[in-house]
């Protein structure tokens, strides 16, 4: 993979290819697979972050069951405020693993949900499938925000141009890629299924 040391980022830019990384994530309910890759191309660092606020994982569903919808709303902003807090924790010490490697984190990339929801809660809660999309857009712009708390210019990118803005930041065919992402599965280990590679091109992104 091409060193990606010329980008518009000057963070990034003012660091050597192998001292400087991006976290990418991936996200699901209440919990995300994280990997942070370097600006020349390797996969150094994978986990899971678990960040769910109690009582529940399923917040919207739960606040679909409240009486009120100011209930709901209370319900919906404490459980942000705990989630975030959970995922900033799991994020500072994922960015202290990197940097006791002699790395920096420079960057995030949070993948977007390809759904557009409503602008208002009572509309959300009246369907089941908004519902669920507004769980998985609850998580995703909770990591969003544990990243800026930590400092890191974050990258929203729709999950479905991944494959195609990714290529383009590294120059080669979405197959190429492919290959690539398979050889940087190989040499870290597993875990390395479809949730790091969506990770790994994440953090590609928020690298160029």
């Amino acid at each position: 993979m091409r060193l990606l040391a010329e980008t518009g980022h000057p963070a990034i830019n003012r660091r050597k290819p192998g001292h400087a990384a991006a976290l990418g994530f991936r996200a699901h309910t209440g919990w995300a697979a994280a990997v942070a890759v370097t600006l020349d191309g390797r996969a150094i660092e994978r986990r899971r972050i678990a960040y769910e606020p109690a009582p529940t994982r399923f917040i919207y569903h739960h606040a679909a069951e409240l009486s009120s919808q100011a209930a709901a709303d209370t319900l919906i902003a404490a459980a942000r405020a705990e989630a975030t807090e959970k995922a900033r924790e799991e994020i500072a010490k994922l960015i202290g693993t990197v940097r006791d490697n002699g790395i920096t984190v420079v960057a995030a990339g949070v993948p977007g949900g390809n759904t557009r929801l409503p602008g208002t809660l009572g509309e959300i809660l009246a369907a089941h499938s908004r519902i669920h999309a507004a769980e998985g857009a609850f998580y995703r712009d909770v990591l969003a925000e544990s990243c800026v708390l930590a400092d890191l210019p974050v990258r929203r990118t729709p999950e479905r141009d991944l494959w195609m803005l990714a290529s383009t930041a590294v120059s080669c065919s979405e197959d190429k890629l492919r290959e690539r992402l398979v050889a940087m599965g190989r040499q870290i280990g597993p875990p390395w299924g479809e949730d790091q590679k969506i990770a790994t091109l994440a953090a590609l992104i928020a690298l160029n």
